[in-house]
């Protein structure tokens, strides 16, 4: 594999990881009721989230 290839596999699995980091902390947030520290991690990656990326296609 080139190490454009292997790069590109390496963002992949980051962004991936950081996804499921979000959804996982938002989760917890809302078990533990904390509604406004939830609003704002959710608010942070709605922002996070809408920025085009290569990887959601």
């Amino acid at each position: 594999m080139s190490s454009e290839v292997l790069e590109n596999l390496l963002k992949k699995d980051i962004h991936e990881d950081t996804w499921e980091w979000w959804k996982s902390h938002l989760y917890f947030l809302r078990q533990d009721q904390d509604f406004y520290e939830a609003e704002a991690v959710f608010k942070e990656f709605s922002m996070y989230k809408s920025r085009p990326c290569e990887f959601d296609s």
